[in-house]
């Protein structure tokens, strides 16, 4: 009995919380800017005496700059993006030069082999075709190294050029701020 009242308990209260959940957005939620759209009649205004615009005036100037702020600040918050996307690049850039001198320490490792293997092989030491075959596969290897280092490159030229326009496109838009 205990548990079927439990039970019954814990449903009628799921109900309720998912009951009221969803009465909650049904509830109209009044709109703060469309009483501020609505203005005053211009013609009306017109007719108030100049004595008593000046409070107006300032009111005026106070919306004007604040539009000049929220356009300072569109242009701020472009240029603290186009900055934080160059960092990225810069720090991929890295990546790519880290990643070079790996495979440059790889390809200068492969070459000790090989000329190890040569050096081995004009001495006449150990089994000639299996000297050869083991040449032929570490020049195959360093060959397999030096097309990744070519990709490497070819990986750090593009986003150099990528850096480059961004701090272009990023001294556009410091002028643009300073500017204001």
């Amino acid at each position: 009995m205990k548990r079927f009242l439990y039970i019954s308990m814990t449903l009628v209260l799921a109900l309720f919380f998912f009951g009221g959940c969803s009465m909650m957005q049904k509830v109209p939620v009044p709109k703060i800017m469309e009483s501020s759209k609505k203005s005053a009649d211009p013609d009306l205004y017109r007719k108030v005496p100049a004595s008593m615009r000046a409070d107006v005036k300032e009111a005026e100037y106070d919306l004007k700059r604040a539009k000049a702020n929220i356009s300072l600040s569109e242009k701020e918050l472009q240029l603290s993006e186009l900055k934080k996307e160059r960092e990225i690049l810069r720090n991929k850039y890295a990546k790519y030069n880290r990643q070079l001198a790996d495979v440059l320490e790889k390809k200068a490792n492969i070459r000790v082999e090989i000329k190890k293997m040569e050096a081995i092989d004009n001495s006449n030491l150990g089994d000639k075709t299996t000297n050869i075959k083991r040449i032929a596969n570490l020049k195959t290897k360093h060959l397999s190294i030096e097309s990744k280092a070519v990709e490497v490159k070819a990986d750090m030229d593009t986003t150099k050029v990528q850096i480059k326009q961004l701090t272009k496109q990023i001294i556009v838009q410091e002028k643009k701020i300073k500017k204001k």
